[in-house]
């Protein structure tokens, strides 16, 4: 059995001079992909429909295109002055505003392997995947989950 699903993903990028390039996957196939089109800090959102299959699924958010240079920190290196970050505003799933979700059943997960697994964040700093496990169908795990 399979559903259809409507996802609406609420992005904004901050930025002093590269936009984030960012990829958004269903369970791991990539249903779109771009740059942060807006200013640094307003939303934009990004949506597209998605078969799933029944079982266990995720929704991965990838930042792709950061580089240590795009990090500009203070003479001693204590504090961070301009930065390149994807930030996540926001997941809809059919009409649904998945608010809290965003934060309590996601993990970040980054390219570099030496990095910690992040809990609760929305706010990319280097590459990598925000991923959100679901199951499907997604009404009853939503039911379960809220």
């Amino acid at each position: 059995m399979t559903e259809t699903l409507h996802f609406r993903v609420g992005l904004a990028g901050t930025y002093w001079d590269k936009v984030p390039k960012y990829t958004i996957l269903v369970n791991d196939t990539a249903y779109t992909e771009g740059y942060i089109s807006e200013q640094s800090g307003v939303i934009q959102y990004v949506e597209f429909d998605a078969d799933i299959a029944e079982g266990p699924c995720s929704l991965k958010i990838r930042l792709e295109n950061k580089h240590w240079t795009d990090t500009i920190q203070n003479e001693d290196k204590t504090e961070i002055i301009k930065d390149m970050l994807l930030n996540i505003k926001s997941v809809e799933i059919d009409e649904i505003d998945l608010g809290n979700l965003v934060y309590t059943k996601t993990r970040f997960v980054g390219d570099d392997t030496s990095r910690p697994v992040l809990d609760k964040c929305v706010d990319l700093g280097w590459n990598g995947a925000w991923i959100l496990d679901f199951e499907s169908p997604f009404y009853i795990w939503l039911l379960e989950n809220i």
